[in-house]
């Protein structure tokens, strides 16, 4: 089986990041056994490249932050893992996925 389970959430402190798994989604199948349990090690927070990253959670333009409609400075960039620069906890400090059976 190849079923797989996509999915994407943005991390609200910033400009345009999101936690979502790696671009194929999570493989929910091992060896023709359903994966169950944590799988939050396979979800990553991602840029999606359409604004530039300010300091997470005080960036005037994030939308936590702002008081009115603003048109950030766009990044002209593409979908990938986040390289910025800035610091941000680990995943499992912001979610945690769990997949089951029934």
């Amino acid at each position: 089986m190849d079923d797989r389970l996509s999915f994407a959430t943005m991390l609200v402190k910033s400009n345009d990041l999101f936690f979502a798994s790696a671009d194929m989604g999570l493989a929910l199948y091992r060896d023709g056994m359903p994966i169950t349990g944590d799988v939050t090690e396979m979800v990553y927070l991602w840029d999606a490249g359409t604004e530039v990253n300010e300091v997470p959670g005080f960036g005037p333009n994030q939308p936590i932050n702002q008081t009115e409609l603003t048109i950030p400075v766009d990044e002209m960039g593409h979908v990938m893992m986040v390289d910025d620069g800035f610091h941000y906890p680990a995943v499992n400090r912001f979610l945690k996925v769990t997949v089951g059976v029934e």
